[in-house]
């Protein structure tokens, strides 16, 4: 990443990472706080588009592991500014909600993050427009069995 605004320089490189070639001729040193600070934010964009952990915690536990420089630090986004442009990129990246009761779950939300079974029953009624959803997963299932009193609302 170039630290240079109007630095004209391009690189071209095939789907492999490989160099094509370069246009022009790049002659200012990079700047490595900028560089840090965009590994960083790739690594949590990474994590926040894959996982459905809160994006101020993934922010946090990155900030942590990474013990960045002073410089940085400095400019790095604040968690604030960071949660705004990612949420935005999450939501993309999630399914929309239904309207109707006929659609597919996608296998992600069938199971826990540990892969166990998490949809328990997927019951449709009255000809599709009405359908029963139940989701638990085989400890609180457990959990459940082994009480002797149980309370309802």
């Amino acid at each position: 990443m170039c630290s240079e605004s109007e630095c004209g320089v391009y690189i071209h490189i095939n789907t492999t990472d490989e160099l094509i070639c370069i246009n022009g001729n790049h002659n200012h040193s990079a700047n490595p706080d900028q560089l840090e600070t965009k590994l960083l934010r790739d690594k949590m964009k990474e994590r926040i588009l894959s996982e459905t952990t809160s994006i101020t915690k993934i922010y946090d536990e990155e900030i942590a592991k990474a013990n960045l420089s002073k410089g940085a630090a400095a400019i790095l986004p604040t968690v604030i500014e960071y949660r705004s442009n990612m949420s935005k990129a999450r939501r993309k990246n999630t399914p929309v909600i239904p309207s109707g009761v006929v659609c597919d779950i996608p296998e992600f939300y069938e199971q826990t993050l540990s892969c166990q079974r998490f949809l328990f029953m997927d019951l449709f009624m009255k000809r599709g427009q009405d359908r029963i959803l139940v989701f638990s997963s085989d400890q609180q299932l457990q959990l459940l069995f082994d009480s002797e009193i149980i309370f309802m609302n």
